[in-house]
């Protein structure tokens, strides 16, 4: 038997084809199988004119494509065909569905994509907050496709290849890369430990299954416990006949639980599968994924032990077991501003003296140049960019001497003046990492660790005049505005924290060296009394502290708001908006004393000359509740003073971003 790849086919015009029966004969494209078929069926490959062809033995012409495209040709053993939806990545950063269905697969945010080294194919890399909302991710609508439906419903199989990123201990969190939940559904994901197998944050496959329609989970848990940085092979299977749902980790049958019934389906909007992330309305992504997705498949089948078998065998082919990356967990924001001759940042592990950034210009690949980079600690580099460099998308490489490794796609938008840089608000303090609550004192100590401009916070005040800290109206069932302090002083949040009083928070700030903020939210209460009094008593406590340079004050009272303009003249005051029929111009609150708006992303769509009307007034504009990476860009790039975000972290690189490039 013999096996050739492309490397032999260069050298003939044509040769015949000695294989095993058993074998098909496969043509790679960027990784991805283009062209497969059994050797059975073919009698000859062809190179010639600069087409590879593959004919069978009446010389009829089975496949053709021209040789540069070819990665190579190999002798496999067949897997099944993925019929539902086969998600290939792209070069120019989109993805596409190979499957007969040739669903639409669609590009949310700015998941990167890189060429993987170890896998010869483009992957999709996921910077998310671990078990956030997702700021980047893929989505593939089946929500009107009544085939695609009907053939998850009779049984379906989900193959997924990825890595997890993460520091130190695994939050106990659910983080899901490839699934379709929402009160029903089916996917892949890391369960919480109380779902684990053996008590771990384990890959799960978790379809929704039930006898009588209403919603019940089959926990499908492996006992596997990623390791961050390490490549799994993930497939779960759900049998209807059998009525049995099935877990494999890198070939192996894992986990077998019951799952008798009918398959029920996602909330209305949330028929979608989300690669990154999961449905958690029509156009929102959470449960996020950090790290990456190699492929994702899903079959119009329950595929058997075998079958899996030989699609772990697959990946075991094609993994380069010898490509080491050069640098580790690198991140990026694509479609930021740059000037010609400013900097660009890169994050990751393993960037050393003497690395050079590559870029090539995707439209016409001729066009290249060799950057030189500072490194920025051990977690960055800043790349300098060159006094030509244009408006485009540029592959990013990393080389160091004789190797390379592509770091992803990155769009660049130059422009002569860089905007103002929108400062970043905690919204409700820096909760959105590890087992953190938010208004929580720890989320409160992380704002201030990361030196924010802002962290956010929101406040009631109790029936006998205490000031405390919560965003809803009621904690654990108890109103907090009706009740007295003793009947709320021990409610708990989720991190075992109790509900902090106002005062509390106060004596952080004062102990602290922190440049950051306190943003102080007064909670609309029952009546305008209840509204002034709240009011009153926050500035008073305020004061006592001697604080007023070191807090601003929001409402969407707009009596609280002209309260505290009346109390504190000199504050920073900032009227709260989220919807049409109480919207105030900038100079209505101008004139009241009001220093600026805060209004939720729908109304400054709505209105988006009052950015410049605010700034012409002297006062100052925010945007709330901004997550993704590629609105928070735009929200810079429109001139906004302030960003309020569940993502700060991010938000402040983005805007030292902007700072450094002033």
């Amino acid at each position: 038997m013999k096996k050739y790849i492309l490397a032999a086919l260069l050298t003939v015009g044509a040769m015949t084809v000695f294989a095993a029966a058993d074998e098909d004969l496969c043509v790679f494209r960027g990784g991805a199988v283009v062209y497969e078929a059994s050797t059975s069926l073919i009698d000859s490959v062809s190179v010639k004119d600069g087409s590879v062809a593959l004919y069978d033995k009446d010389g009829t012409l089975l496949y053709s494509t021209p040789q540069g495209s070819v990665d190579s040709i190999r002798f496999l053993a067949p897997v099944p065909k993925a019929d539902l939806l086969d998600v290939v990545f792209q070069t120019d950063g989109t993805a596409v569905d190979i499957s007969p269905k040739g669903n639409k697969v669609e590009r949310v945010g700015a998941p990167t994509i890189i060429l993987s080294s170890r896998y010869g194919r483009f992957m999709s890399q996921y910077n998310n907050t671990w078990s956030g909302t997702a700021s980047d991710y893929f989505k593939v609508n089946y929500e009107d496709d009544a085939a695609f439906r009907s053939a998850l419903a009779d049984g379906h199989t989900m193959e997924v290849l990825v890595k997890a990123n993460y520091s130190g201990t695994l939050p106990d969190k659910e983080a899901k890369y490839f699934s379709s939940h929402q009160a029903g559904g089916t996917g892949l994901m890391i369960c919480t430990k109380a779902h684990g197998k053996d008590g771990g944050n384990e890959f799960t496959f978790l379809p929704n299954v039930s006898t009588n329609g209403k919603s019940s989970w089959k926990w499908a848990s492996s006992g596997v416990v990623p390791v961050s940085g390490q490549y799994y092979h993930v497939v779960g299977v759900w049998n209807k006949a059998a009525g049995k749902a099935y877990i494999y980790v890198d070939g192996v049958l894992k986990n077998t639980v019951a799952a008798s019934g009918n398959l029920n389906f996602p909330t209305s909007g949330c028929g979608w599968f989300a690669l990154g992330g999961d449905p958690s309305t029509a156009v929102v992504a959470n449960t996020s994924w950090n790290g990456d997705v190699v492929l994702a498949r899903i079959y119009d089948a329950p595929l058997t032990t075998a079958q899996v078998s030989s699609l772990y065998k697959r990946v075991e082919v094609l993994t380069n077991q010898e490509a080491k990356d050069l640098v580790s967990n690198v991140h990026f924001y694509s479609g930021l501003d740059v000037k010609a001759g400013g900097s660009l940042t890169i994050w990751g592990s393993g960037f050393q003296e003497g690395d050079q950034i590559v870029l090539t210009d995707i439209a016409d690949t001729e066009k290249t140049c060799t950057l030189s980079v500072t490194l920025d600690g051990t977690t960055a580099i800043h790349v300098a960019l060159p006094a030509d460099i244009a408006t485009g998308q540029y592959r990013m490489m990393v080389q160091r001497g004789e190797r390379k490794q592509d770091l992803g796609l990155n769009a660049l938008n130059v422009r002569t003046e860089m905007p103002r840089a929108a400062q970043v608000i905690a919204h409700r303090g820096y909760w959105n990492t590890g087992n953190v609550s938010q208004n929580s004192r720890q989320s409160l100590q992380l704002a201030f660790d990361h030196d924010f401009y802002g962290s956010e916070t929101d406040i009631w005040l109790t029936s006998d005049g205490e000031l405390v800290v919560n965003h809803d109206a009621t904690l654990n069932g108890v109103t907090l505005q009706t009740s007295t302090y003793e009947q709320v002083k021990d409610l708990t949040l989720s991190n075992g924290e109790k509900i902090p009083r106002f005062s509390e928070f106060l004596n952080m700030l004062k102990g602290s060296p922190t440049k950051t903020k306190l943003i102080i939210e007064i909670k609309t209460h029952s009546t305008l009394e209840r509204n002034l009094a709240a009011a009153e008593a926050t500035v008073k406590a305020v004061k006592e502290m001697e604080l007023e340079d070191r807090v601003e004050y929001i409402a969407f009272s707009y009596d609280i708001c002209k309260r505290i303009a009346e109390l504190e003249p000199t504050a920073t005051v900032s009227y709260l908006c989220s919807s049409e029929g109480s919207v105030k111009t900038p100079q209505e609150l101008h004139d009241v004393g009001i220093r600026g708006i805060d209004y939720n992303a729908a109304m400054m769509a709505a209105h988006p000359d009052f950015v410049e009307q605010a700034h012409a007034l002297g006062m100052v504009v925010n945007v709330w509740t901004i997550n993704a990476n590629d609105q928070i860009i735009q929200y810079n790039r429109d001139d906004y003073d302030f960003v309020t975000t569940n993502n700060p972290v991010e938000a402040q690189e983005i805007y030292e971003h902007y700072l450094r490039n002033k």
